[in-house]
């Protein structure tokens, strides 16, 4: 795991620059680091973000309670301890 981990950052160091000048060239832009400008990307004048609502987001992320089995949260296949992934290469809940 560690060698396909090293193998993938090497072969995206070495082709990074020509990825981010496709990326460039298809209109991409990349995430803003400034709060603000991030902010007025994801925000809807109509249903604007609140503390309320973004701590019910990680309320329902949390939850087992929503899916089928009860067992199962959207951080199960989706760890944010493992930067929102589990890994394997299909669903299996």
């Amino acid at each position: 795991m560690k060698t396909l981990m090293i193998s993938a950052i090497l072969a995206s160091s070495v082709m990074g620059a020509s990825l981010a000048d496709e990326a460039k060239t298809a209109g991409l832009k990349p995430i803003p680091s400034n709060a603000k400008a991030l902010e007025k990307l994801t925000s809807n004048p109509k249903n604007p973000t609140t503390a309320a609502k973004v701590e019910l987001g990680k309320m329902l992320y949390f939850e087992p309670r929503l899916s089928k089995s009860g067992l199962i949260s959207c951080n199960t296949c989706h760890n944010l301890s493992l930067g929102g992934t589990d890994g394997m290469s299909a669903a299996i809940g």
